[in-house]
């Protein structure tokens, strides 16, 4: 029987497209930068005017079923476009884009948390905006990756912002993700990771530029843990339209929680955890080196099989090693080097130095992404180490080809 074909689309589909062949499944996928790794190991649909043309450039693709990355979850009308085609490319496997809406609201996000009896941060919309004391963030209403964040102050109130926005206030402490299915109402917790803090390694455009995550952890206090599954569960409980993977982004100083915002669809995140557990999330019956398949409900849809009664503190945790990807942005403009020799092995379990690579030839302009270190340890001291190694290589590779 052959393998399931998975279509894929959104910004940057390469980590996606990696985990579905992790799954055991073929990716097709139709994204902005189709980088040389990609083409590599998936078939790549020529993508003519991001993201507009997504439908139509998806048209004739054959596929058993489909899902969509960052940052789509903010263009519901293109996805409502592709979903009109679905004869031909299978169901979602995912949230649908009603079920957007809540999720990608501010405003319900805070009602949802309090309702709940747990605490949310200050919000304000961009028609009553707060003093401008430093203490808070002004934010896109589309937002992605940290795109355009800034913290609101006297230079913030001179300079324009383009786009609906809001303001919310400034949370303190460490920032990291959840990563969780919904099917039915029923959550299964997959494992949280922690962001990098804006490292200089990266050349970020801005402070809040999304430039990679390491883990699994395994070390977040009880009453954490306990504050997420709660806010989970709420979300889950209260958009019942709300389907598959989902990623959550907090911030927690001490016992206190603060939930950032809500991803509902495949994010950057996900290989981590995978590389760390050796355990594909799309699909729970392909570990390393084994290949799984869907499972048909009585409708005939294509499913992912999903353990939903597990818990994180039931969790079997196998992994044995850390793992991090750095995302490396061009502080000028630049023509992408010849980076073929660092395209790793087609296994998609094997963890490569570098990943995401452009094209020989490629313009990247200043601020936009470069490629992604990826690197692996047996405790946080050891990754910190492979990963200053493999920075090292890759930036020394880049400075000497430009």
């Amino acid at each position: 029987m052959p393998n399931r074909r998975i279509l894929i689309v959104g910004g940057s589909t390469r980590a996606a497209a990696d985990s579905v062949r992790r799954a055991g499944w073929e990716p097709v996928c139709a994204d902005l930068f189709a980088d040389l790794d990609l083409r590599m190991t998936a078939e790549v649909i020529p993508v003519q005017n991001y993201p507009n043309s997504l439908p139509d450039d998806v048209a004739r693709v054959r596929a058993d079923g489909w899902f969509y990355c960052g940052a789509l979850e903010n263009s519901p009308k293109i996805l409502e476009r592709i979903l009109k085609k679905r004869s031909f490319i299978g169901p979602l496997l995912g949230t649908a884009p009603e079920g957007l809406k809540a999720l990608r609201s501010p405003e319900w996000l805070a009602k949802t948390l309090t309702a709940a009896g747990l605490k949310a941060l200050s919000l304000r919309n961009q028609l009553l905006p707060p003093e401008p004391d430093g203490t808070w963030l002004q934010k896109p209403l589309a937002s992605a990756g940290g795109r355009m964040i800034r913290v609101w102050d006297k230079t913030a109130v001179e300079l324009p912002f383009p786009e609906p926005h809001y303001f919310q206030r400034i949370a303190t402490g460490v920032g990291g993700s959840v990563i969780f299915q919904v099917e039915s109402g029923n959550v299964e917790w997959f494992g949280s990771t922690r962001e990098l803090e804006s490292p200089l390694q990266s050349a970020p455009p801005t402070k809040f530029s999304y430039c990679g995550s390491f883990g699994p952890l395994n070390d977040l206090p009880i009453v954490v843990v306990a504050k997420l599954k709660t806010m989970i569960q709420a979300f889950a409980d209260n958009a019942p339209s709300v389907k598959g993977i989902v990623g959550l982004d907090f911030r927690f100083d001490g016992d206190e929680v603060w939930l950032v915002e809500v991803n509902p669809r495949y994010t950057a995140s996900i290989e981590v955890l995978e590389l760390a557990l050796g355990r594909s999330l799309l699909n729970p019956m392909s570990m390393a080196g084994m290949s799984g398949s869907f499972s048909a409900t009585s409708s005939g849809t294509l499913t992912p099989k999903f353990n939903l009664s597990r818990q994180p503190n039931q969790q079997n945790q196998i992994q044995s090693r850390i793992v991090a990807k750095q995302i490396l942005y061009a502080s000028e403009f630049l023509v992408a080097p010849d980076l073929r020799r660092f395209v790793r092995s087609s296994d998609p379990w094997v963890i490569p130095l570098m990943a995401d690579i452009p094209l020989p030839g490629t313009v990247i302009e200043r601020g936009w992404p470069i490629c992604t270190v990826i690197g692996s340890g047996k405790n946080q001291e050891d990754l910190e180490s492979t990963m200053r190694d493999r920075l090292s290589i890759a930036w020394n590779e880049l400075r000497t080809k430009l």
